[in-house]
């Protein structure tokens, strides 16, 4: 166990090394943060879960047990070239890029050069439909199959994004993956400081082998109060960032509502993980798969 978690605190310090933005992170915050702790999350009666000794009550849901294009009540697609020079052109109601079937939401990229677009793929959000503030997110997920490029994620913005921009909307990111680093779990906060620049923490969680993440689901969940954000792979709470760690004014966007998105981007380029770089066009298509998305409110 001590060797996993130096090994892992190790791989969180390389990749800090790769940073082109502001990054703050005191070591001993590191230290403290990332004993990955075994956590039960229990099922109990009327739609609820137990984390340890607290209480959520489930009050927003997506089971995918539907065929077609994603929910229009629950999800608003992103569309076109949108961030980190990626590759990928987002499109709008593709069933090619984005559909449900068999009790599963595929998000999937194609080098099908679709409107003269070489590289096509979808991402989806709940941006003007629901937000989150506080509670327990869960999203089951499997990991495209391995080749270098692909760049699955969980994440939430900010529902002021539009207003105040980014970094000052906040983001959470439940989990992003790259195929160029495919034992990397990885979890991150990111925050303005007091003049507005990008304040992050990002943190890996270390798989054995890539087959763990890109064979089976995993359910991978955040906790989030007003104090700290705790991160999960399945029951295991591998980092916490805590309200202390950044200050009152770094932390205020976590003191807002939240939308949620899934997306598998390709290619690109981002702090900490150097984003998907380069793509393995031999390996296309790429399908990120998810069985569920869940949102619980803490009542006890």
């Amino acid at each position: 166990m001590m060797k996993e978690f130096f090994d892992r605190c190790f791989v969180s310090l390389l990749l800090s090394t790769m940073k082109k933005i502001i990054y703050i992170l005191p070591l001993l915050s590191v230290i403290s943060s990332c004993l990955p702790i075994q956590t039960p999350i229990t099922p109990g009666a009327n739609n609820t879960i137990k984390i340890g000794n607290r209480t959520y009550a489930l009050q927003w849901q997506d089971e995918f047990n539907y065929t077609g294009l994603p929910d229009p009540s629950k999800w608003k697609f992103e569309t076109g070239f949108v961030r980190n020079q990626e590759v990928q052109y987002y499109t709008d109601k593709r069933l090619e890029n984005c559909k449900v079937e068999n009790g599963k939401l595929l998000i999937t990229a194609l080098n099908d050069s679709f409107g003269d677009h070489p590289v096509t793929s979808a991402s989806i959000e709940t941006k003007g439909l629901q937000t989150f503030k506080y509670g327990y997110i869960e999203v089951r997920a499997k990991m495209p199959h391995l080749g270098t490029g692909t760049w699955p994620a969980i994440w939430t913005l900010g529902a002021n994004h539009d207003a105040v921009g980014w970094p000052r909307s906040g983001e959470i990111d439940i989990v992003e993956w790259t195929g160029k680093a495919p034992t990397v779990v990885l979890g991150s906060t990111f925050l303005p400081d007091a003049s507005g620049n990008t304040v992050f923490r990002s943190f890996p969680y270390v798989v054995s082998s890539p087959s763990v993440v890109t064979d089976a689901f995993h359910n991978y969940a955040i906790e989030w109060d007003s104090l700290q954000v705790k991160y999960y792979f399945d029951n295991i709470n591998y980092v916490t960032y805590n309200h202390g760690d950044l200050g009152v004014v770094s932390w205020a966007p976590l003191m807002l509502e939240h939308y949620l998105k899934l997306n598998l981007a390709m290619g690109g380029t981002i702090p900490p993980i150097g984003g998907g770089g380069p793509i393995d066009y031999t390996q296309f298509p790429y399908t990120f798969e998810i069985e569920y998305a869940r949102y619980y409110k803490r009542v006890l």
